[in-house]
């Protein structure tokens, strides 16, 4: 048995941050969207501000496991499944308000 010494970095990956970010990402996005839950709406449901919600369905944020686990608690999943890559998840659905690509803000 080896002596603990600090803190190592795990070489799975798996369970490095940089891969599970957007995997995160796209899936808290996706079954938001599924939901029909609002950025704004959902936030709140979770505890955090949007601007860190924003964040972490951009692949930009590491919250935390208590966060991950209200994510999962109001979109009716597992941490697991927000961690996990699924071959078979539909693309997220624009909710409405959203513009479809190529079509543009009036002015």
């Amino acid at each position: 048995m080896q002596p603990a010494t600090g803190h190592s970095r795990l070489t799975d990956p798996i369970l490095d941050e940089e891969r599970l970010s957007p995997v995160l990402a796209r899936n808290v996005k996706a079954l938001r969207l599924r939901a029909k839950i609002n950025k704004k709406r959902f936030a709140l449901m979770i505890g955090v501000g949007r601007p860190f919600l924003n964040k972490i369905e951009n692949g930009l944020a590491d919250p935390r496991l208590s966060v991950i686990t209200k994510i999962a608690d109001a979109l009716d999943t597992t941490p697991e499944y927000l961690l996990t890559e699924h071959e078979d998840a539909p693309a997220p659905q624009p909710s409405a308000g959203m513009r479809r690509p190529g079509q543009h803000a009036r002015l």
